[in-house]
Order: structure tokens, then sequence, then C-alpha cells
């Protein structure tokens, strides 16, 4: 049996959104390929939680993930199919047996509708099929009906804009989106005239909801519209201060980190975010982290006594 997406994740199966998305930034960096270069598997883990968080962050994949199990992350997957099929392997269903026997489904031969007058006859007691599926005494419909469909995005196409082409069912050729730049999990875009189309009647719309995979380092904040940025530093670099080259959406610049900084300091950098809809860049701003060393040394060992010998107790106010 695959393993369950809930559990690569760490969640609970009625987690709300919001969880399975700090569930799947906490372990994409933990398991990123860049943080981990001498871990052969973390690639692979990586790709494992990545799979789970495309489903199980898009409502309409995760309803037929909870209903069909792993086979509905697989590309392709029809889920009209699958239930024709039967979830449990039995046997298709043959609505000649249900509805009727010779003549077609719905005639007056064998099975449990035939011998005699029956409810689809269209006779006294029964109903006429043209007053539910259309006839003369139908109106034609004015307007087909809106669609929903989402899309998954790269952070960074999300970030900088993008087109997709898009290959939808209900649609003759392939239909070609443009995700303007800075765009958000979650948000909407409203296609209009791509919804049903149905013959003599106006196309309804179709709505995209955006489904932008976490990044390791960069992220949104809800509610503020710059770009946010986890910098890892040394503490040789927070203690002296430092000039370090951070990417940006207009390319690298160098940053300058004072000395004396602390784990959890914000630099901004106006002008360096995302583009807004006015069309003139946000603001960046630089979470500092610091990262201890991960090897064990002697040499390391003894830096680090001199460190802690040279640094007052960072507790010695700590009260109630």
């Amino acid at each position: 049996m695959a393993e369950d997406f809930y559990k690569r994740l760490n969640v609970s199966r009625d987690a709300s959104e919001a969880e399975i998305k700090r569930a799947y930034r906490k372990l994409a960096r933990e398991l990123h390929p860049d943080r981990n270069p001498d871990d052969p598997n973390a690639e692979e883990q990586f790709k494992a939680v990545t799979e789970a968080y495309e489903t199980l962050s898009d409502p309409e994949k995760r309803k037929l993930y909870d209903r069909f199990g792993p086979d509905a992350a697989k590309p392709g997957f029809d889920p009209n199919a699958y239930a024709y099929r039967g979830t449990r392997g039995g046997p298709e269903i043959n609505f000649e047996d249900i509805f009727g026997g010779v003549g077609g489904p719905f005639g007056g031969g064998r099975g449990p509708f035939g011998g005699g007058r029956s409810p689809f006859d269209g006779g006294v007691g029964g109903f006429d099929f043209r007053d539910i599926f259309g006839g003369a005494a139908r109106p034609r419909a004015r307007r087909g009906t809106d669609l929903e469909s989402s899309l998954q995005l790269e952070f960074v196409e999300a970030l900088r804009g993008t087109e997709k082409r898009l290959t939808l069912p209900h649609l003759p050729k392939p239909l070609t989106v443009r995700i303007p730049p800075g765009a958000r999990d979650g948000s909407r875009i409203r296609l209009r005239g791509q919804g049903e189309q149905l013959p003599g009647a106006q196309p309804g719309d179709l709505f995209l909801t955006l489904n932008v995979r976490p990044h390791p380092f960069f992220f949104w904040e809800e509610g503020d519209d710059a770009l946010h940025l986890r910098l890892p530093i040394r503490v040789s670099e927070a203690y002296a201060g430092a000039s370090v080259d951070i990417p940006t959406p207009d390319g690298r610049v160098s940053l300058k980190i004072p000395a004396g900084a602390k784990h959890g300091d914000k630099l901004r950098l106006r002008g360096k975010g995302a583009p807004t809809r006015g069309g003139v860049a946000g603001d960046l701003i630089v979470h500092l982290e610091l990262v201890l060393p991960t090897e064990r040394s002697e040499a390391i060992e003894k830096a680090m006594a001199v460190l802690g010998e040279a640094t007052p107790d960072p507790r010695s106010r700590l009260s109630l």
C-alpha cells in the first residue's frame, strides 16, 4: 500500500489548509536538496512531500484522494471512469439490467420496469423525459455554467509572472493563460467565456484557483505586500558584520549585515521585492537566521568554548 499523504506531511486527515501549508513549508526547508548536499535521499524525500502537498492543498484533488486513495494523484486520473468500475473491484454497472431489457434501457420489455406501462412511458402516473432532458416545451439555456479548475505554479513562476497552456475537457483547443507577476497561493483568475459551452447560448466563465508551491527561503505574509526572505548567516557574520550577496526578483544584490546582528532581526530593502498591481516593485524584508556548525571537531569545540566564555549569560534577567 502506498504511503499515506497525510502521514508524509505529519498532519491529521482533518487538517486545515493552513496546517497543511505550514507542515509542508517546514519539511520543504528541512529536506530541500540545496540544504542537504550530502544526503542522496534528500531529493526523493523532497519530491515525495511535494507530491503530497500538491494533492492535499488542492480542495478538489483532496476530495478525490480521500475518496479514491493514491490513484487520484496520478496524472490523467478520471474519477468518473474509476467510479464506474467500482472502487472495490466490483462488476461494471449495466444500465440495461436496471432499467429494462429488449427495446432499450427504458423500454417495456424485461427488467424491473418491464411489462405494461412503466413510470418512464410518459403516461398517467409517469413523466416524460422530454420535460427533463429537453424538448419543445423546454426553453433554451441563456448562459452556460461557470466552471472551476486549478493551476499549479512554481513560486518563481508566480513571483515573476508567466504564461501557461491549459488543456481542458470542455474546450476544443488549448487555452493560454497569462499569470500576472506577484500571484499568491489561493488567488483566483476569472477567464470570461471559457466556462461551459452550450449550443445557442452564451458560454459561462472559468475560474482558476492558483496553487503556488512554497519556496524553501522566500515567502509571503498575510496582509503584507512585501516579499520576505529567510537568510541563513554564520555566527561570525552576525558578530562582526558582513556584506553578502542575496537573490531578488531583479537579480542579485549586496546586503550589508550590521555587526551584532541577532537571530530574527529584519532588514528592509526598498523596491527590491515583487511587482505590485501598480507596476512598482514592493519591498524585500530579509529575516536573519543564525546557522551553527553541523560538524563536530576539536577545533570547533574549542572555538565554541571560547565563544561561550565571552558571551554574557543571556538568561540572567529571565524571570516572571
